[in-house]
């Protein structure tokens, strides 16, 4: 039964980190990659751990193996969300508000996790600054990415 679940939330969690990649790619647009943290943040995740390269890798153009990265990050967060809901609820029981609810808070909890206490580790190994406005955008796109996850996933909580 968890097989179908875990399919679920694996297109769930594209589908969200789609349209929340969509909502930051007009800042990219604007200010290039400073101006989406949470791009940078996936840029040195791609160079250093997947490649594990010391530097980070150029994309001239559209960033796409950023952005794949990125939408790769958006699955397994919905995975883990998936198979540790039910673990929160069984200890928290009376935590249980709404799915909807529960993607968002979850969406803005990896959001202080990664590119806001991650920060300095990011900018250190991608030696790069993660700009304010950089932060703002990601967290707005987070916002959008739990609403939208929010959205996809209830039918997998029966």
């Amino acid at each position: 039964m968890i097989i179908p679940e875990i399919i679920g939330a694996v297109g769930a969690g594209l589908c969200a980190g789609l349209l929340m990649t969509a909502s930051e790619a007009p800042f990219w647009k604007k200010w290039g990659m400073s101006g989406v943290g949470e791009w940078q943040v996936d840029s040195v995740i791609f160079s250093r751990m997947i490649l594990r390269r010391s530097t980070l890798i150029k994309e001239e153009g559209f960033p796409q193996l950023t952005v794949a990265t990125h939408l790769l990050n958006g699955i397994i967060a919905s995975v883990a969300f998936r198979l540790l809901l039910p673990l929160f609820y069984l200890f928290v029981p009376d935590a249980r508000v709404s799915i909807l609810y529960d993607t968002i808070v979850y969406s803005f909890v990896l959001w202080i996790i990664f590119p806001t206490l991650g920060r300095t580790t990011f900018e250190s190994l991608g030696q790069i600054r993660i700009s304010n406005r950089g932060l703002l955008v990601s967290l707005l796109s987070h916002f959008v990415y739990g609403i939208f996850l929010g959205l996809f996933l209830p039918h997998l909580f029966g």
